[in-house]
C-alpha cells in the first residue's frame, strides 16, 4: 500500500478564528460530534509553536507589527494540517514521530517565515497523530494575502511536490499523492458522516418515534417521542439539504473516471506509468464513491424521516423556523 505525508491548507477570516482556538488548544469540555477525539488522552497533545494568548490576539499582535491593513473579508490565518497514512505515524515511536512534525514544520518556516507561525500543536488524542499549523499569510514585502502565498490551483501543486520532496528526503519510501488536475478530487465535510453516523444509531428508535406520534392519547411515551425526533430533527434537516449537493459530487466522481480513462490512453507515458496512476485513482475515486454513495442513502433516509413527520408534529419542532445543525470542530 502506497504511503503518504500529507499537508492541507484551509484560509480563515477573522469570524472563524475563535472556533480554531477551541478545537485545536482542546478548550472545549466536549465533542460530541467528533467520537475520534479521546479526552483521556489529551494530555499528551504537545506544541512546537505555543500560542501568545489567544489565535485572534495572536494574529492581531502580528498584523500590527507589521503594520498591513486589513479587511472586513480578509483571510486572517491559514490553518496548516500535516499527518501522513496512519500505518506511518502508529508505527513510529513518539520521538520519532516528533522528529516527523519538526521536519515538515521546517519546510513551512522557509516558505512562509518563522515569525509569521502563530501555532503548532500536534494532536495525539485522535486515531492518528497530526498537527495543525495556523499561521498568519503575510508576504515578504508586508502584505497580508493568503492568495499571493498560497497561489491558484498550479502552484498548489508546486507547494505539494515540493512537500513530498522534502519530507521524502527523510522518509524514501513515501509516494507522491495523485495532483487535484489529476483527480478533480474535492472532499466532503466530515461533520455529514458524522451526522450519518448519528443518524443511523437513532434510526430504529425514530421509526419506532414516528408510529407513536400518531397515536393522540400515548401520554409520557408520546412525550418522548417528541424529544427523541426533536433532538434529531436539525441532522434529518441538514443531511436531506445535503442530498442534491452530494449527488451532484458523485456524478463529478464518475466524470473524473471517465477523463482519466480518456487522458491516460492519449498520453504519451510509458505503460507503468499508466497503469500506476491509473490504479491509483481507479482505488480512490471507487473508495471516495462508496463513502459518498453512503452518505447518499443516509440523506435519503432523512429526508424520509421528514416526509412522515404529522403536520401538527412538525409546526410544534419547526417553531417557524427550521433548526439548524452547527458541527463542532
Amino acid at each position: 500500500m502506497s504511503q503518504y505525508a500529507i499537508m492541507r491548507f484551509q484560509k480563515c477570516k477573522a469570524g472563524g478564528v475563535a472556533a480554531r482556538n477551541r478545537h485545536n488548544e482542546r478548550k472545549k469540555l466536549e465533542y460530541k460530534s467528533n467520537p475520534n477525539i479521546d479526552r483521556s488522552k489529551s494530555h499528551l497533545n504537545y506544541h512546537l509553536v505555543e500560542p501568545e494568548g489567544t489565535y485572534k490576539e495572536a494574529y492581531e499582535s502580528r498584523v500590527q507589527a507589521v503594520g498591513c491593513r486589513t479587511r472586513s473579508n480578509s483571510t486572517v490565518l491559514v490553518e496548516t494540517l500535516i499527518t501522513a497514512t496512519p500505518e506511518i505515524l502508529n508505527g513510529m515511536t513518539p520521538d520519532a514521530q516528533r522528529q516527523f512534525f519538526e521536519r515538515a514544520t521546517a519546510f513551512l518556516y522557509e516558505r512562509i517565515g518563522k515569525e509569521n507561525v502563530i501555532s503548532a500543536v500536534v494532536h495525539m488524542d485522535e486515531t492518528t497523530p497530526h498537527m495543525h499549523l495556523c499561521f498568519v499569510p503575510i508576504t515578504k514585502n508586508g502584505r497580508l494575502s493568503a492568495k499571493d502565498i498560497l497561489g491558484n490551483a498550479q502552484e498548489l501543486s508546486k507547494w505539494q511536490d515540493e512537500f513530498h520532496a522534502w519530507m521524502a528526503e527523510r522518509y524514501p519510501t513515501l509516494s507522491r499523492g495523485l495532483p487535484r488536475r489529476i483527480t478533480h478530487r474535492k472532499h466532503i465535510p466530515a461533520y455529514q458522516f458524522r451526522m450519518a453516523k448519528d443518524l443511523s444509531k437513532s434510526y430504529g428508535r425514530l421509526e419506532e418515534a414516528l408510529k407513536t406520534v400518531t397515536v393522540f392519547n400515548a401520554g409520557k411515551k408520546r412525550d418522548d417521542a417528541l424529544k427523541l425526533i426533536g433532538q434529531m430533527l436539525p441532522v434529518c434537516y441538514s443531511l436531506a439539504g445535503q442530498m442534491q449537493s452530494t449527488e451532484t459530487y458523485v456524478r463529478e466522481l464518475e466524470k473524473a473516471k471517465r477523463e482519466l480513462e480518456t487522458e491516460v490512453a492519449e498520453q504519451s507515458k510509458t505503460i507503468a506509468q499508466q497503469d500506476d496512476e491509473y490504479v491509483k485513482m481507479s482505488e480512490l475515486l471507487e473508495e471516495t464513491a462508496i463513502r459518498a454513495s453512503e452518505l447518499q442513502e443516509w440523506q435519503r433516509r432523512a429526508q424520509g424521516l421528514l416526509d412522515r413527520l404529522p403536520d401538527d408534529v412538525r409546526k410544534t419542532l419547526d417553531r417557524k423556523e427550521k433548526p439548524r445543525y452547527v458541527p463542532e470542530r
